[in-house]
C-alpha cells in the first residue's frame, strides 16, 4: 500500500510528520479519520533540506488519505499566516504548487505518484486568512480572486486549481 511504502522510504519517511500547521495556520484532521488512513510529508523541510541543491520553491505540506481500495486523496497544502495578499506575489504561491508536481511528484519521486495501481483525487489549498472582502459586486476583484483565478496547475496531463480555506479547515473521512 501506499502510505506503508511512504513510511518506509529512507528518504521520505524522514519528513513524515503528525500535523501540517505554521505560525497558527493549519490543516486539522479528523477523529473519524484512522491515523494509518494517512499521512503527511512536509514537502517544504524536504527542500529545505541539505538534500536538495538549488530547492524551488514548495508548498508546505502534501497529506495523503487512503480512502479504500487503492483510492487516495492527496491535499497539497500552502499556508500563510497573513492578513493580506499585498505582500505577496501570487505567482510564487501558484509556482509553488506546480513545482510539487514537477519536480517532487514527477521526477524525485515518480515511482509512488505515477503508479498505475493507485488512483488519485487532488486538491490544493491555499489556508490563509486575508482581510480582503469585496464591498459590493460591482468592486474591483481582490488579490485572492487574483490568486484563485491564475491558470490551473497540471499534473499528470490533468489540470488542478487553487482553493482557498480559512485557517484550520479539517479533512473529513472519505465520501
Amino acid at each position: 500500500m501506499l502510505i506503508q511504502r511512504i513510511q518506509e522510504d529512507p528518504i521520505l519517511s524522514k519528513f513524515l510528520c503528525d500535523d501540517c500547521t505554521e505560525n497558527g495556520v493549519g490543516v486539522n484532521v479528523s477523529p473519524l479519520v484512522k491515523k494509518e488512513d494517512y499521512i503527511i510529508i512536509r514537502v517544504d523541510e524536504y527542500y529545505n533540506s541539505n538534500l536538495v541543491h538549488n530547492p524551488p520553491k514548495s508548498p508546505d505540506c502534501l497529506i495523503i488519505q487512503h480512502c479504500e481500495g487503492e483510492k487516495f486523496v492527496l491535499y497539497l497544502v500552502e499556508l500563510k499566516a497573513i492578513e493580506t495578499l499585498k505582500t505577496e506575489k501570487l505567482s510564487d504561491i501558484r509556482d509553488k504548487f506546480q513545482n510539487c508536481f514537477d519536480d517532487f511528484m514527477s521526477d524525485r519521486f515518480r515511482d509512488y505518484f505515477y503508479d498505475i495501481a493507485y488512483e488519485f483525487s487532488i486538491k490544493l489549498l491555499f489556508i490563509s486568512n486575508p482581510s480582503e472582502s469585496k464591498k459590493d459586486n460591482k468592486s474591483k476583484p481582490t488579490r485572492m480572486d487574483s490568486l484563485l483565478s491564475q491558470r490551473p496547475c497540471k499534473f499528470a496531463n490533468r489540470p488542478y486549481l487553487l482553493e482557498h480555506r480559512l485557517p484550520n479547515p479539517v479533512i473529513q473521512p472519505c465520501q
